[in-house]
């Protein structure tokens, strides 16, 4: 091989390898801003809907049990939330419910589970999102970007209240 066909086979590695670690760096970057996205997102949560013990970061999962919420952790102890009154209702089964709206000063957020979902799959919880009720709107807090940030998704939804009855998205 000559001199030039080896610098130039050096050369295309070298912009391969340069390509590849590129590559690395923006899935890297990817999972970390999701990472930092939902930490966010449960540091709301945590803010907002404290829990009487531990942290929204934690949680495995989070199941209704009688009219109480109450969260998992991977260790197998639980909490409810400090004030209890927060949870509002429910969609889906009380062991495994696809939403649960909770309600601070008249402004409903909405958690969503999707163990599938974009989100769900990376989340121990299997959150896949969290809403927050705006003015006829809702804003998401983990599908920042503009095609996503606003959804009606929820409104779409029925969900029960903790009493059984129908819940009413007012």
């Amino acid at each position: 091989m000559n001199t030039s066909t080896m610098r130039s086979t050096q050369n295309e590695q070298q912009m391969n390898d340069l390509i590849s670690a590129d590559v690395v760096s923006m899935d890297a970057y990817t999972a970390s801003k999701s990472e930092d996205t939902m930490g966010n997102a449960k540091g709301f949560l945590d803010k907002t809907f404290p829990l009487a013990t531990g942290s929204h970061n934690d949680v495995s999962s989070y199941v209704v049990y009688y009219q109480n919420l109450l969260m998992f952790f991977k260790d197998g102890t639980h909490s409810g939330l400090r004030d209890p009154r927060q949870f509002v209702a429910l969609n889906g089964h009380k062991s495994e419910p696809s939403a649960i709206l909770l309600k601070d000063k008249g402004t409903h957020v909405a958690l969503t589970f999707d163990r599938c979902g974009t989100e769900g799959a990376q989340d121990l919880a299997d959150i896949d999102d969290i809403q927050i009720e705006g003015h006829k709107y809702w804003i998401s807090l983990l599908n920042i970007d503009e095609q996503n940030m606003i959804s009606t998704s929820v409104q779409d939804q029925v969900f029960t209240a903790k009493d059984g009855n129908d819940y009413l998205l007012k």
